[in-house]
Formats: C-alpha cells, structure tokens, sequence
C-alpha cells in the first residue's frame, strides 16, 4: 500500500512518504523553508508522531521522485517501531536452523545460500550433523543447497517465527 505520514507540531511538518509499504522519501517544511530527502530525515528525532494517509500510487510515485532518500540508516535508525507498516507484517529477525538430509541421512559440508529476489542475503556449509543457521528476518527465501558433487538443490522457506528448525530432505 502506498500513502504519507504527516507529523504537525509546532512550526514544523514532517511528510514521510511510503511507497509499497516502506519509507522512500521525507519532506520537512517549517517557517524556514523546505528541506527534501536526506537533508530533511537528518532532523527526524525518532520521537515524531505520524498520521497515515492513503495515498494513489501515481501520485506517491511522484512525489518520492523528488524527495527520495539515498541513505536509509536515516530513517531505518529514527523510525518508532509502532508505525505500521504498509503491505504487511512487521518483519522481526529469528534463527532459521535447516538439516539437510539424503535419504534420511544428514549431509555435511553443503552449501546453503539463502536468497531473497536476486540477492544472496546468507550462505554457510553443513557442519558434520548436516545443520545449518541463519538469522534471518520473517519472510519467504528461496535456498539453494550444492553438495560436493556439484549436485544442485533448490528449495522455498518461508520463514515466520522466532525460532524455526526444519529438516529438508534432499536428492529424492
């Protein structure tokens, strides 16, 4: 979902635009003038108040265009946990634990890749009990698991808990 936050207290206004559920741009305005993108998220406290306002997707579009923010540790860091997020679940980060077995036998030293889209966001080998571990935000990952004759293994996680162990067996 698209829309603006808008924080009005004093002689400031925040305008936090979301854009498919997350932040991608920050207009402040005061009795000063306006600031745009990274120069306005700079003076978020992290102690503003938003009020979220449906917006079209067209119209979000454009103004995150021109209000864009390049360095999101500004944002990531400032924003309070309790504003919602568009477009689903808040995302908290958990211990993903995978066996890999091979006709109920655990395999040691394959490699896992945990991917998210086109990015590898994880990848480690099998220890000797075939378990591997990840930290891991809530999500669905597709995985990719090599053994040491190259054979190739691919397989979908969806990943929605703390704490998650699961034993996948492979080459079947």
């Amino acid at each position: 979902m698209d829309g603006i936050g808008v924080n009005d207290e004093n002689d400031r206004k925040f305008y936090l635009v979301f854009e498919g559920g997350s932040p991608e741009g920050v207009i402040l305005s005061d009795s000063k003038g306006t600031l745009f993108g990274d120069k306005a998220a700079i003076l978020l406290t992290g102690g503003e108040s938003f009020e979220l306002f449906t917006v079209s997707q067209p119209i979000v579009n454009a103004l995150a265009s021109r209000c864009r923010i390049f360095d999101r540790s500004h944002v990531n860091k400032k924003l309070d946990d309790d504003l919602p997020s568009f477009g689903g679940i808040h995302r908290s980060p958990g211990i993903l634990c995978l066996t890999l077995a091979k006709e109920g036998v655990p395999q040691s030293g394959i490699r896992v890749s945990i991917k998210k889209g086109r990015q590898i966001i994880a990848s480690d080998i099998t220890t000797m009990d075939g378990r591997v571990c990840f930290k891991l935000l809530n999500g669905t990952y597709d995985c990719t698991a090599v053994d040491r004759a190259q054979g190739m293994y691919t397989f979908m996680v969806d990943f929605n808990d703390r704490y998650i162990e699961s034993v996948i067996e492979i080459g079947g």
